[in-house]
Formats: structure tokens, C-alpha cells, sequence
């Protein structure tokens, strides 16, 4: 045997786990310990060394692209200016640049996007050729735009203004950012610092200076891009065309206390949040926000993208967003939205002892309403089903009829009956002797299971009948079953209305289901208990346009 092969196996000895005689054998036991280690130290380190700025897309590398959509619009190359043949191609949401598959480099070489941070006071107009949106009218003569085939005329990315090749030397150079330049950040007011790292490769929003102009109040939209179907994405990616990219913020990407940030940076400017998602995405949004004890707090308008969207339709933003979003008709909306406020009630649950352990208590936040008993247990299933892996398409519709299915099913399971045995319910420390019921709900606002207004139904009511969401008080109501709900959704039926209080007690004698703000789960015995906390600031939309 030669030296190598003598080398070779004392290096390599299969006895030995992995190093050979150099350290002794760590075992089976011992490896998978140490690899722990190093996975929790991993996790640790991105968890301390994670921050909550504001991320900042770099447009002086890339255009944000997006895939072109079958309109009965055209579209053409901005570098080769070829016509796209059945929409092959991306287009850049920020800016308008587009591009077919092999000009895409090219595009992101020559073609500048729209800037997001500049030195400069003042911004010149960013101009982009041809893509026009359907409609444009020259700003110069009021005459149609784009009528030519081909890559022609021009529209500014910021003021969304449009304008022939011929009038485009009678513009004026600097751009005034349109009619909802009060809502935009200019780019010299944005302060970003760059964050080189193992873990940090993007630009932070470092700061945010007052333009100065007058009635400034800039708007900050969050939303998540894989709410809605997909319909998420589309709200982000619309709104960068009118807004500063900096302003637009994927909740999938980063939480609601990095949108929030905005708010830290302008205080005292009052800064509005426009939220793209449904109740639960609002409410967590809203809980947020009172965490981090924002002065002052920024009043928040929403675009649907749920299934229920009860707090939307209250509020006038409409049960569902259209099937084309109009930025513009939205921010118009929110110049003219009424201020007004909405109580933010505290959920306090004291669990019990389980299997002789004892829970922790929690705390939750509550806008819309909190139910126990059969409408959660429906909400429950659906959750199960939608975070499985075989959920595999979603729409409202499919949404819809999904929750029809399980509360058919829970006519049959009756999985809530005979609640009233395992709960006591106090109003304001008097204790309510219940019938035989399926669920209890207690209500802040006027709507609850995508529309139904529970307490404005006629029924049994001993006390006063207004209904108001920042007036400090909750509204309880009993349902008796699933099959009463359903009437109760197509107006069939009244709700047994259990009187109005300050504080609301539940205590939970055996585990039942749950839900605050259509997040629901299990809870086990032990007792929950609603108390006022203060109110929020919201946008109240005037003429419910949307």
C-alpha cells in the first residue's frame, strides 16, 4: 500500500463520523444537537439584526417589471418599438417603460425609472413614449391622444399628464405632480441610506422631509400581494404609477410596523394609511398601530380585497373592490373623506387549567365584532380548508360558497348546540339567562357576515335600539342556529337581542370556537372579558363611489 492510500484511509475511516482521528466521533446524537444550535443561532442573529425601516427598491438598477395583461389595449417595445403580439412581454408599473422578452436588458440600461430619492427641490417631468392608457387627452389641446399606430405621444409618470410629440416643447419642464400632489412624496424629500450586509442588500428609508406645500398629507398604501386572488398585487402595482414607489408597501414582505414607520418619520404631519385587504389584514393594521403608541395616530381608508368586508362597508369603501381598480376615482375619494372614529375594544382571555397546566392569558384587539359558538365554527372550517394544501384556487365566489358548505354542514353536525350550558354571559356585571342557542355575537359595528345588519333587524330588545361605532358601546345578540343564520343572511329571519353594555363577559365552562375580526380558533374553558380602550382615527368616504 502506498502513502496516499495510507493517508486516504486514516482521513476517511467509516468509523468515524465525519473528521477522522482529527476530533473524536460526535455520534448521532451529538450532530443533530449541534446542528439545532447552529439553526437557532441562525435564527437569532436574523431575528436581532431584522429591522422595521421601510425597504426601498433601487430604481437605479431595474424597472420593476410586471407581466403584460390581454387588454383591448396595444402595446409596444419601448427599445425596439415592435408591436407585442398577444401581450408577450412586461411592462414596468412604476414608471410605464415597456419591454418584449429580449429588450429587457436593454430597457434597464437605457431607459431611467421613475426616481424614488433625488438632491434636487424641484423634479422636471418624467416623460415616457407611446402605452398610453386608453382615453388620454393632450394637455396642450385637448385632443386625442395615441391616435397613430405605434409607439407615439407621451404621458409624465408622475402628473400622469399626456401630450402630443408637437406640444410636448410647450410644456412647462417642471412637473407639479398632477392633482394628487398632496398625497405624493417627492423624490427630494426622501432621505434613503444603503444597508450592506449578509442579511441586508436594499435601501432604507432613512428619512422624510415636508415639501411645504400646502395641505400636505402624504398617503402610505399597504397591502399584500397574495390577498384577494391575486388582487393584492394588482392594488401595489396601480399605485405605484401615482404614488412615490416608496409609498407602496407589501405587507408579504414586510409587517404593518415597518409601513407605520411613516408615520414616526413625519410626526407631527398626520399621515393617511389606505389599506388593501379584508378585515382581518385592517385589524391587524389598526392593532399595530395602537401598539406603537402613534401620535398622532393616522387615519386609515380601505380597499376590499376580503370575503366578508364588514368594516369597509360601514365605513362607505364599498363590499368588494371593482373589477377595475380606479386610482384615481379612490384618491379622489380620500381628498374628500369625512374624519371619524372608531372604538378599539380590548379582548382579555384568562384561560383555565389544561391537562394541569396552566395557559397563558392574552390579549387581542377588536373593531368589528366577536362571536362564540356556530358562525365561528364555520369560520374555523374555512380557515382549516384555506391554509391546507389543497386549496388550490380562491375567488370571493369560491369563498363564498365554501362558507355555505360548512354552515350546511354544521345543520347536521350541530357541533355548537346547547351552547347556553356551556357559557355565562354578564352585561355590565348582570348575568343574561340565555335560551337555547348556537352562537353569541357581540357587535361594534352595523355589519356582520358580509352585510347582515344584526341589531338594526326588528326583535326582542329591551333597551335603547341605536346602534353607533364610537359611542363606547357593544350590542350583543344570540343566534340559535346554523340554519338561523343562513335566514338571518338573506333577511328571513330576526336575531334574539340580548341588550347592550360598557363590558361584556363570557365565561367558558367547555372548549368552544371563537372569532374576533374573522380570525377565529379554539378556545379552551376559561373567561374572556371586552372592555373599551379608546378610538381611532378613520376615513369615512363621503359619496361610497367605489
Amino acid at each position: 500500500m502506498n502513502a496516499f492510500s495510507k493517508i486516504l484511509n486514516k482521513h476517511i475511516n467509516p468509523k468515524m463520523w465525519i473528521f477522522g482521528d482529527l476530533y473524536p466521533p460526535l455520534g448521532l446524537t451529538g450532530f443533530f444537537s449541534a446542528f439545532l444550535v447552529c439553526c437557532l443561532s441562525f435564527y437569532l442573529f436574523k431575528k436581532i439584526s431584522a429591522d422595521v425601516n421601510v425597504p426601498v427598491r433601487d430604481s437605479t438598477r431595474n424597472h420593476s417589471w410586471t407581466s403584460i395583461k390581454v387588454t383591448s389595449k396595444a402595446w409596444y417595445c419601448s427599445i425596439c418599438e415592435s408591436f407585442l403580439l398577444h401581450g408577450i412581454g412586461v411592462y414596468c408599473d412604476c414608471c410605464g417603460v415597456c419591454a418584449d422578452p429580449d429588450c429587457v436588458k436593454k430597457a434597464n440600461q437605457k431607459l431611467p425609472c421613475k426616481a424614488v430619492t433625488s438632491g434636487s427641490d424641484y423634479h422636471l417631468h418624467h416623460w415616457v413614449k407611446g402605452n398610453l392608457p386608453l382615453g388620454a387627452i393632450c394637455t396642450i389641446c385637448d385632443e386625442d391622444c395615441s391616435m397613430e399606430l405605434g409607439l407615439t405621444d407621451y404621458q409624465c409618470c408622475w402628473c400622469q399628464r399626456t401630450v402630443h410629440k408637437d406640444c410636448l416643447p410647450e410644456v412647462e419642464e417642471v412637473c407639479d405632480f398632477g392633482p394628487y400632489r398632496n398625497m405624493i412624496v417627492p423624490p427630494w424629500c426622501v432621505q434613503v441610506a444603503r444597508r450592506k450586509g449578509a442579511l441586508h442588500k436594499h435601501l432604507l428609508l432613512r428619512g422624510v422631509k415636508d415639501p411645504g406645500w400646502d395641505k400636505w398629507t402624504p398617503l402610505v398604501l399597504i397591502a399584500n400581494k397574495k390577498s384577494g386572488n391575486g388582487d393584492g398585487a394588482v392594488v401595489l402595482s396601480e399605485f405605484r404609477k401615482y404614488l412615490n414607489p416608496v409609498q407602496v408597501i407589501d405587507l408579504n414582505e414586510r409587517k404593518p410596523a415597518a409601513a407605520l414607520q411613516w408615520c414616526v418619520l413625519l410626526a407631527p404631519k398626520v399621515v393617511h394609511i389606505l389599506v388593501g385587504g379584508g378585515d382581518g389584514t385592517i385589524s391587524w393594521v389598526l392593532t399595530t398601530s395602537h401598539k406603537l403608541d402613534l401620535d398622532p395616530e393616522p387615519p386609515l381608508a380601505i380597499i376590499p380585497l376580503g370575503t366578508g368586508n364588514d368594516l369597509s362597508r360601514v365605513l362607505g369603501w364599498g363590499k368588494e373592490n371593482p373589477a377595475e381598480l380606479q386610482v384615481d376615482t379612490i384618491l379622489k375619494n380620500i381628498q374628500e373623506a369625512r374624519f371619524s372614529d372608531l372604538d378599539r375594544w380590548k379582548v382579555e382571555m384568562t384561560s383555565t387549567r389544561h391537562l394541569g397546566l396552566k395557559l397563558p392569558n392574552k390579549t387581542y384587539f377588536m373593531y368589528n365584532y366577536l362571536s362564540v359558538g356556530v358562525d365561528a365554527q364555520v369560520a374555523l372550517n374555512f380557515h382549516k380548508t384555506r391554509d391546507s394544501a389543497f386549496y388550490v384556487y380562491g375567488s370571493r365566489l369560491f369563498n363564498k360558497i365554501l362558507y355555505l358548505c360548512f354552515g350546511t354542514q354544521q345543520v347536521v353536525n350541530a357541533n355548537c348546540k346547547n351552547l347556553e350550558q356551556r357559557i355565562d354571559l354578564y352585561l355590565d356585571g348582570v348575568h343574561v339567562n340565555l335560551p337555547e342557542l348556537e352562537s353569541i355575537v357581540i357587535l361594534n359595528i352595523s355589519s356582520w357576515g358580509a352585510g347582515v345588519n344584526l341589531w338594526g333587524m326588528s326583535g326582542d330588545s329591551g333597551t335603547r335600539m341605536i346602534q353607533s361605532y364610537h359611542d363606547g358601546i357593544l350590542e350583543v345578540v344570540g343566534i340559535y342556529s346554523s340554519f338561523h343564520m343562513a335566514q338571518l343572511q338573506v333577511g328571513l329571519s330576526c336575531p334574539l337581542k340580548l341588550g347592550q353594555a360598557k363590558v361584556v363577559e363570557v365565561r367558558l365552562k367547555e372548549k368552544a370556537p371563537i372569532q374576533i375580526d374573522g380570525e377565529p380558533w379554539e378556545q379552551h374553558p376559561g373567561k374572556l372579558r371586552v372592555s373599551f380602550v379608546n378610538r381611532c382615527p378613520v376615513l369615512v368616504n363621503q359619496g361610497n363611489k367605489i
